[in-house]
């Protein structure tokens, strides 16, 4: 028995790849069709919109970081400028305690053998310089010496003698450690109920065997507690000594407690900066501190429940600053994008009315930037293009109407021919060989200009057909005009429009010749100019004046075919060669006038050096 081999199915249907792709044209066909007005809105709001978004959902992620970076630093900043002001405070009374301690008039007095000597010199002279000390340094209560002199009767003024009890005492024995060197200690309230702290000092600058001598300087607070209250601002700030007590507080409760106390059951360090919680009077605080060079510190306290009220506040105010800017970037998206499709939808009516055959409207937008320059582009194109459909129509007349005149001449041409045959025939029989001569001219002129119904001559024909010309106005004028021919060989086989020359020597016939007095003169010239030739029909007749100069110019400037009046002759002339070149070559190219009264004129005709090409 035979096995049938089974094949899967093969499911046919769309590649999810290809639906994929359909489903992108259709969304680029759909993005296409969206009106340029709402893409530049959409745009713009989406632009701006990234940014505000961004910076907002940070800011609202890192408000509390923030805020708690910007507390410590402002409680720093604060810590520091009460650090240095109360580092000058310090070391003011440093330097009044010098002034004792390297005064060896002072020490010399406290160190005399009282049993022999009297106390007045003493007397005197402590009191006149400390109550100096005491008036310059207006903080410190008094200035104490404890002396172990025994000659001493008994504490007098300034000075106190030392007893077994003094000598037990914390802020002696520091002073007798630290050799001479200065130091602050926390004190408490004195006998006037204010509070106070000391500077303690050995004066062991000069030597006295055995006696030893310690000054204690008591010192209110008040200007400490001022120099802290000045710059708290919101923060708690205490001063601590090196041992870590408060010295000065706002709260007076709080002095001679150790820092630890203070704060429930904080066992960090205090000083260099430190950050840190803590809770103070059942509240959670930020804490920082400095130490100063003298081991004393402040310490700074902010409330964290306050903080939190600043960063809801921060928050609520984040919220709000994006929401206004959402709102302002609505509107600026909406302003800017009709500013822009605005100007771009005066354009497109432009370009509308373009397509109906509207042309040589300007667009005023008046903007310098790329759409102003697009308009101003757009008029001048425009502008350029109705001017341009009207030469290529007023040329198209012109070439019609020289179509239909040469197949107007292309008419009777034979019969033209034959009837100055049978004129010159009948001549020759009357023996009239001047009609004979004319009637030659003449046919042989029309033979040449029309030219079996062909619109181009060589040079050679056009000279010969200017001569025939000639020979026909001899007939009348004789030798009161002599003409005379300049020409380059080299042109003489170039190909041109015909009718070129003879015009303007008729002109220069009638308009210049014959109203002058005595023998007139034309000079014909034809030469190279660099890439042109130029062709000159020149006289020595009456010329032209200046304001019939402006006219004729003015005339020839003119769009409308129609023939130059001049004099009470109308002729089509000057203007119609012009014309013609103009048709034929190009505007760059046609007659330029020269012309000074009573002296002569010259037409130059100036037309490209590759003629046959141009043609």
């Amino acid at each position: 028995m035979a096995r049938r081999t089974r094949h899967p199915a093969v499911i046919r249907g769309k590649h999810p790849e290809e639906g994929r792709t359909r489903d992108m044209r259709s969304i680029k066909r759909a993005l296409k069709n969206i009106s340029l007005r709402w893409k530049f809105f959409f745009g713009f709001l989406i632009t701006s919109m990234v940014p505000i978004v961004g910076f907002g959902a940070y800011a609202y992620m890192n408000t509390e970081n923030i805020l708690l970076e910007q507390s410590y630093s402002n409680m720093e900043e604060n810590l520091a400028r009460a650090s240095n002001s109360m580092d000058m405070v310090l070391e003011g009374y440093e330097n009044a305690s010098s002034l004792i301690f390297m005064n060896k008039q002072v020490q010399d007095l406290i160190s005399v053998d009282f049993t022999n000597y009297g106390y007045e010199d003493l007397y005197y002279y402590l009191k006149s310089y400390f109550g100096t000390m005491m008036a310059i340094n207006s903080d410190v209560n008094t200035f104490s010496i404890y002396t172990t002199n025994q000659t001493i009767a008994q504490d007098y003024y300034f000075i106190y003698k030392v007893d077994e009890e003094i000598e037990q005492e914390g802020w002696y024995k520091r002073a007798r450690e630290e050799n001479g060197k200065p130091v602050f200690m926390r004190g408490g309230i004195n006998k006037d109920g204010k509070y106070v702290f000391y500077l303690v000092r050995s004066l062991d600058y000069y030597s006295y065997g055995s006696l030893r001598n310690v000054l204690r300087m008591e010192i209110d607070d008040r200007h400490l507690l001022g120099i802290i209250s000045e710059v708290s601002g919101d923060d708690e700030m205490i001063i601590l000594d090196d041992e870590n007590y408060v010295v000065s507080s706002t709260d007076k409760s709080l002095m001679g407690c150790s820092v630890y106390d203070i704060l429930d059951g904080y066992e960090g360090e205090i000083g260099n900066n430190k950050r840190d919680t803590a809770v103070y009077d059942g509240k959670e605080m930020l804490v920082s501190s400095v130490t100063s060079p003298q081991g004393w510190k402040i310490l700074s306290l902010v409330s964290v429940p306050m903080l939190e009220m600043n960063i809801r506040t921060s928050v609520k105010n984040v919220i709000l600053f994006a929401l206004l800017a959402v709102i302002m970037s609505v509107v600026f998206s909406a302003v800017i994008s009709i500013l822009i499709t605005r100007r771009i939808k005066e354009l497109t009516k432009s370009v509308e009315k373009m397509k109906d055959g509207v042309f040589g409207e300007r667009i005023e937008d008046g903007g310098r930037d790329e759409i102003g320059i697009l308009a101003e582009v757009f008029s001048d194109m425009s502008f350029m293009v109705k001017h341009l459909i009207k030469d290529i129509y007023e040329k198209e007349l012109i070439r019609k109407a020289a179509e239909l005149n040469l197949l107007q001449e292309q008419i009777n041409p034979h019969f033209l021919y034959n009837v100055l045959s049978s004129i010159s025939s009948m001549a020759m029989r009357s023996g009239n060989a001047e009609i004979m001569d004319m009637v030659e001219h003449l046919a042989l002129f029309y033979r040449i200009s029309l030219n079996k119904g062909k619109n181009i001559l060589s040079v050679r024909e056009e000279v010969n057909l200017l001569e025939n010309y000639l020979q026909l106005q001899k007939v009348r004028f004789g030798e009161a005009i002599q003409v005379d021919y300049d020409l380059d060989e080299e042109l003489m086989d170039c190909r041109i429009i015909k009718l070129i020359l003879q015009p303007l020597v008729e002109n220069a016939i009638i308009h210049g010749l014959e109203p002058k007095e005595g023998i007139g003169y034309i000079s014909v010239i034809a030469y190279m100019a660099d890439d042109e030739v130029e062709l000159i029909v020149k006289d020595n007749g009456v010329g032209i004046s200046p304001v019939k100069m402006k006219e004729l110019l003015k005339a020839m400037e003119k769009e409308q075919i129609e023939p130059i009046s001049t004099e009470g002759h109308s002729s089509i002339g000057i203007k119609n060669v012009n014309q013609r070149i103009k048709a034929y070559y190009g505007e760059a190219y046609g007659i330029r006038l020269e012309s000074r009264q009573n002296s002569g004129t010259s037409v130059v005709i100036r037309i490209p050096k590759n003629i046959t090409k141009r043609i």
